[in-house]
């Protein structure tokens, strides 16, 4: 794991703590765990990418919008838990 960059463990990290909650709050099936995986990588992805920022002075490790990506992801997992997957 040593060729890994920080932002992107954080990243994996972050996203496999939101699909499992998700999966344990959300979930019905075990075929939709992959599905919220992906999805809270996607979230993730697209808040780092992206580089969304809220108007708070929080601390960014690895240069990761920590709050921005868990809400991007929980948004997404939201919307994907209410499609019938």
């Amino acid at each position: 794991m040593s060729g890994l960059a920080p932002a992107t463990l954080l990243l994996l990290l972050l996203a496999t703590a939101c699909a499992a909650l998700a999966h344990v709050l959300l979930g019905r099936r075990w075929r939709q765990l992959p599905i919220f995986w992906l999805t809270a990588c996607v979230g993730c992805l697209l808040a780092y990418g992206l580089r969304l920022h809220l108007p708070l002075a929080l601390p960014q490790p690895a240069g990761v919008p920590v709050l921005e990506a868990v809400l991007l992801a929980w948004i997404l997992l939201i919307v994907v838990s209410r499609l019938r997957v």
